[in-house]
Formats: C-alpha cells, sequence, structure tokens
C-alpha cells in the first residue's frame, strides 16, 4: 500500500489491529499459565493437607473414650497401618506421647517442616480436649507435579499463542473489512460521476458512518469549487474566443495593406502574440471540457492520420524535421478532437525543446495496447521533473530558460490521456526526451458460444 506521495505505507490498519490481538493473546495466555499453575499447586497442597487432617481426624475418633494407656496402643496399631500409605501419625497428651511415630514433633496446624533435610515433609495437627494428634508425609513427587503443572500451562499458552497467530490476521482483516470497503467505494469515484451508491448509503457501524458522512461532505465541496474553476474556464475562455478571432482577422487585413517596415513588423508580432492567445484559449477549453470526464469515448479514431494532420498543419520549416513512422493500424477507441490537441501539443513541445534538431513520432502495435511515442534532440527532462511536467502551469527550469510557453500543453496530454483510459510518462533516454502514451486495447467482446448462443443457420454463401 501506498500513501498519497507514493511512497510505501510504513504500517497498515490490519497489521496493526493483529500485533494488538496477539499481544492481548500473549498477555492473557501468560496470566492464564500463571493463574492456572498456582491455583493447581494450592489444590494439589490442600487435598494432601486434607488427606493428613481426615487420618488425624479418624485416630481422634477411635480413640474417643480411652484411657492413655488404651489409646497408646490404638495410635501405634493406627501407625502401622497408615505407614503402608506413606502416612506416619502420632498421639501426644499435652507435651507426652502417648503412641504412634517416635520422632514426630508435636504441631498443630498444617506446616512445611523446617528441619535440614526435611524440606518435602509436610504435617498436619488436629486438636482434641486434652489430646492432639500429628500427621505426616512426604511429597517427595511435588516438585515432579508442579513442573508437569508448569509444562501443561506453557503447553496451553503456546497453543493460545499459535491460535492467535493463525487467527489475529483473518479477524483483523474482518474487523477493518468496513474501512477497506470504504476505500473501495472510493477508488470508484470518476471526474464529473455521481458518487458510488455505497457512500450514499449509511455505513452499519457508527464510526464508519461518521467517516464516510464527512468524506460525501468533503467531495461535494471539492465537486462544487471543481465545477466553479471550470465554468469560469470555459465562460472565459469562450468569451475570450470571439475578440481574440476578431482581433486576428483584423490584424491580418491590416497586413495585407502596404506598410512601412517598422509597422509591418510590428503587426506581425501583434499577430503572433494573437495567435498564441487564440491557442492559450483553445487549450483551456480542452483543458475545462476534458476534466468533465462525461465524453463518450465511442468513436474509432486513427492515430496515423491525425499524426498526418499534425504535420502538414505546421509550417513547412518544421515539416521537414518530423519523421512518421506506423506499425499497424493504430486505431483507438475515443475523441477525435482532444486526441488532436494530444498529438498537436506534444509534437509542438517536442519541436520547441529541439532547437533545429528532429522529431521522431511512432505509432505501434502490441499485444496490450496501442503505443504513440515522440522523441526529440533537446536536452531532456530530469528524473525528478519527469512527472511535475504534466502538472498545469509547472514548467521546469529548463522550460523557463528561454523557451516561450504557459505550462498547459504536457498537462493537456496528460488529461487527454487520462480522458482515453490511457497513460502519458516520459521514459529514459540516452538524448533528449521520450514521451509515450499508451492506450490499452479494450475488452474483447465475449466469444458467442462461450455465452451459450447458437449462430442462425443461413443459407450456403450467405454471409
Amino acid at each position: 500500500m501506498e500513501t498519497a506521495n507514493g511512497t510505501p505505507a510504513r504500517d497498515t490498519l490490519v497489521r496493526r489491529i493483529s500485533r494488538t490481538m496477539l499481544a492481548i493473546a500473549l498477555l492473557s495466555s501468560a496470566l492464564a499459565a500463571g493463574a492456572t499453575g498456582i491455583l493447581a499447586d494450592r489444590m494439589l497442597l490442600a487435598s494432601e493437607d486434607r488427606r493428613l487432617r481426615n487420618a488425624a481426624v479418624d485416630l481422634v475418633h477411635e480413640i474417643a473414650g480411652l484411657g492413655e494407656t488404651e489409646a497408646g496402643r490404638e495410635a501405634d496399631a493406627e501407625q502401622a497401618e497408615l505407614e503402608r500409605l506413606g502416612i506416619r501419625i502420632t498421639l501426644f497428651a499435652g507435651n507426652k506421647r502417648l503412641g504412634g511415630a517416635p520422632d514426630i514433633p508435636a504441631r498443630a496446624g498444617c506446616g512445611w517442616s523446617t528441619t535440614p533435610g526435611e524440606e518435602w515433609l509436610r504435617r498436619c495437627g488436629e486438636e482434641a480436649p486434652g489430646l492432639l494428634v500429628v500427621a505426616e508425609e512426604r511429597f517427595e513427587g511435588l516438585p515432579q507435579h508442579r513442573g508437569w503443572l508448569t509444562m501443561a500451562a506453557l503447553v496451553a499458552a503456546a497453543g493460545a499463542v499459535l491460535m492467535g497467530l493463525a487467527m489475529s490476521r483473518r479477524m483483523a482483516r474482518w474487523a477493518a473489512r468496513p474501512l477497506t470497503e470504504l476505500s473501495e467505494s472510493l477508488a470508484l469515484i470518476q471526474p464529473g460521476t455521481p458518487l458510488p451508491s455505497p457512500l450514499g448509503t449509511p455505513a452499519r457501524y457508527a464510526e464508519v458512518n461518521a467517516v464516510r458522512t464527512s468524506l460525501v461532505e468533503l467531495l461535494g465541496r471539492l465537486q462544487e469549487a471543481l465545477d466553479q474553476s471550470r465554468r469560469f474556464s470555459a465562460n472565459a475562455a469562450h468569451e475570450l474566443r470571439t475578440p481574440l478571432a476578431t482581433l486576428r482577422a483584423e490584424l491580418e487585413l491590416l497586413a495585407e495593406e502596404g506598410h512601412p517596415p517598422g509597422t509591418a513588423a510590428a503587426l506581425a508580432r501583434l499577430h503572433r502574440t494573437v495567435t498564441a492567445l487564440g491557442t492559450l484559449v483553445e487549450r483551456l477549453l480542452v483543458l475545462a471540457e476534458g476534466a468533465r470526464g462525461t465524453l463518450d469515448l465511442t468513436e474509432t479514431v486513427s492515430l496515423p492520420e491525425i499524426a498526418e494532420d499534425v504535420l502538414l498543419s505546421l509550417p513547412e520549416g518544421d515539416r521537414g524535421r518530423i519523421r512518421i513512422e506506423v506499425e499497424g493500424k493504430g486505431f483507438i477507441q475515443g475523441d477525435a478532437h482532444l486526441l488532436r490537441q494530444l498529438v498537436d501539443n506534444a509534437v509542438d513541445n517536442a519541436l520547441k525543446f529541439s532547437g533545429t534538431g528532429h522529431v521522431r513520432v511512432s505509432i505501434q502495435e502490441t499485444a496490450e495496447a496501442t503505443l504513440l511515442e515522440v522523441r526529440d534532440e533537446g536536452p531532456g527532462i530530469a528524473r525528478e521533473d519527469s512527472a511535475r511536467v504534466f502538472e498545469p502551469f509547472y514548467r521546469s527550469p529548463t522550460a523557463r530558460a528561454g523557451h516561450p510557453g504557459h505550462g498547459i500543453g504536457l498537462s493537456l496530454v496528460a488529461l487527454v490521456a487520462r480522458t482515453h483510459r490511457a497513460r502519458a510518462e516520459f521514459l529514459p533516454a540516452v538524448r533528449g526526451a521520450h514521451l509515450r502514451v499508451s492506450f490499452p486495447h479494450p475488452p474483447a467482446p465475449p466469444d458467442r458460444a462461450s455465452t451459450g448462443v447458437k449462430a442462425e443457420n443461413k443459407p450456403a454463401g450467405e454471409q
């Protein structure tokens, strides 16, 4: 994607949304994995504590109402039974041990042993009236369990990230689709044509609709300003055409009368000036009419014939400097008057900058387009000016240095080319300037056989 000045865009909204979604997926996955690991560890520890406390409570219930001697024997029996399950238990009466495992210290509640070498030993004490039962178990497999929990959380997080990678761009494109559709509608706008129907229909989403409304209002103001400018140019050109034609005729009549040499030279200069003004007015009319974009370009026009007409209209001295080369028929669909202006201005520009050099006009057919090329032997066009010379009234430093003009000729060439869906450009040249106008071929009509229409049966010999 490119920006308005032709430079590549550094980012796109789709990439921005997809990166945001991916970052959210990464963060949420990390938080979920951490929370899951902590919760699973706490649940595992609570389950083991419940197991130890249940063993202690069971012993309390079994010795209820027994004396210390009988209670000690029950504790020893319970110790022997639970040891097969990995649990050791001890019964205390105050600070006196009555029975069970001999090396378990008295403590209430659950907690880890603080004795060196017993890092994974868990003890839970359950109190009863005058008695204390302490159960312990060594959780040597707990680090492994925690490792598996961590691994499971990481795998889940990785899966979420991969899913985010796979879905984020697709979801971002879906989210940005209303803006993409708006952009596609804007791309359909042509000069002088009504706005595309999607731009006139309220958008589904409020934010996109606000942008659409602002754009429609802006386009309306711009269209109004352009219409006013075109009307002014056209009206001014029309108003100037008649008095200039009258003035030119009067000067021609005066020139036919006998005058002193000084007066005759002055009349000739005035005639050249009025002729140049008339040419400028005609070009302004073409610019005003051609920019409307409402021309019916259905006439079959021969570019070679137009080039020959332009050649015949030139002064005798300029005709010998021009060589026309034709390869193919050179027929295109368009407006003959506008195309005559295009060729006339392209040749005039080449003659003006060639000095006494030659100009070569070539017309050739390719598989994709009909090419009109004009090459001269002038100073050429700098690369940085090759695009700007098509702007109205722009004149490069080389053009301003000793070459009269208004800066309209090449802009008219570009405008007529765009009107005919063609492209005007200057190509790199070893010497002089090389102008090319590419007229793309119209799409071929559909084949009757492919559309399912059968040819009509005709008598033999009938065409």
